[in-house]
């Protein structure tokens, strides 16, 4: 190997490395700890989570979190033909499971299945952001200094002209507070769920919006409708059968019946984005 080739590698492994926090980003997250400490959540709990070595404030989740609302999703790669074949074949792999979760929790396999796919790749792609510190970060969403950053996003991106800066900012304000507030909450019930020993919380990664596992759940989510599918006496969302479960348990105490719309409002509490609704019924129908 060469001296250039053996530079590129090396900073190719860096690249896909923990990021190292600068002082910059460690004075936020103690100061995001402070402010969490303040609206109850356990200082215990908060200075393991933030011991923990994939800790770091994550400006990027703040930003994303707070202006994802100004961006249509696009769902099409989850149901075009290379995803439904894929679909179809974990569907034929894992039919005893899945059917069992469609008779235990009267959501058809198919729905099961597609937000398995949707969420995770059916399980192999679960996320890689520190989980605890998603929810840190976003508790300074409200902080003057992020809502600029999520306004400057907005208007470069959506090329708004300054008449409506007004108007998207107080819209992004409210949103802000908004997640600010839901931040606390996923962070207290991450202390519970540390506090029940259940999983390793401080070494939990997921998502950019603080989900984990293959199902993708919140921590308000798992501590509400996760379940034991396998009867092990663990509830762990990176095994399938607790994973399927849990979701078909979700979507049923969320109000699934027999009749469409209420599947769609099920679904639709699941993750609150029409264009998400209608790719799992896309799906499910493609790999009916």
């Amino acid at each position: 190997m060469t001296l250039q080739h053996l530079i590129v590698a090396t900073l190719t492994l860096l690249t896909f490395t923990a990021p190292v926090v600068d002082e910059a980003g460690s004075n936020e997250l103690h100061r995001a700890a402070a402010k969490a400490r303040a609206r109850g959540v356990d200082s215990a709990f908060l200075a393991k989570m933030m011991a923990a070595p994939d800790a770091g404030f994550v400006a990027k989740t703040v930003r994303i979190n707070v202006t994802n609302y100004a961006y249509v999703p696009d769902y099409s790669s989850h149901y075009n033909a290379e995803s439904v074949n894929k679909v179809k074949a974990f569907l034929s792999d894992n039919d005893s499971l899945l059917s069992a979760v469609e008779k235990q929790r009267n959501v058809p396999k198919e729905i099961v299945a597609s937000i398995l796919w949707i969420e995770s790749r059916c399980g192999t792609i679960t996320g890689s952001y520190h989980v605890p510190s998603v929810y840190l970060s976003l508790v300074l969403a409200d902080d003057e200094h992020y809502i600029q950053e999520s306004l400057d996003r907005v208007l470069s991106d959506q090329q708004l002209d300054s008449a409506k800066t007004d108007s998207v900012k107080k819209l992004i304000e409210k949103r802000a507070a908004r997640k600010s507030t839901w931040a606390i909450k996923e962070l207290k019930a991450l202390e519970e769920i540390d506090r029940r020993g259940v999983m390793n919380v401080s070494k939990l990664n997921g998502s950019w919006a603080g989900a984990f596992g293959f199902p993708q759940f919140l921590p308000s989510s798992y501590r509400s409708w996760a379940v034991d599918g396998n009867a092990d006496g663990v509830i762990d969302l990176y095994n399938l059968a607790d994973a399927a479960h849990s979701i078909g348990n979700y979507l049923r105490d969320n109000g699934w019946t027999s009749k469409p719309a209420k599947q769609r409002k099920a679904v639709h509490h699941y993750n609150n984005s029409d264009a998400y609704v209608n790719a799992v019924f896309t799906l499910a129908s493609k790999v009916d």
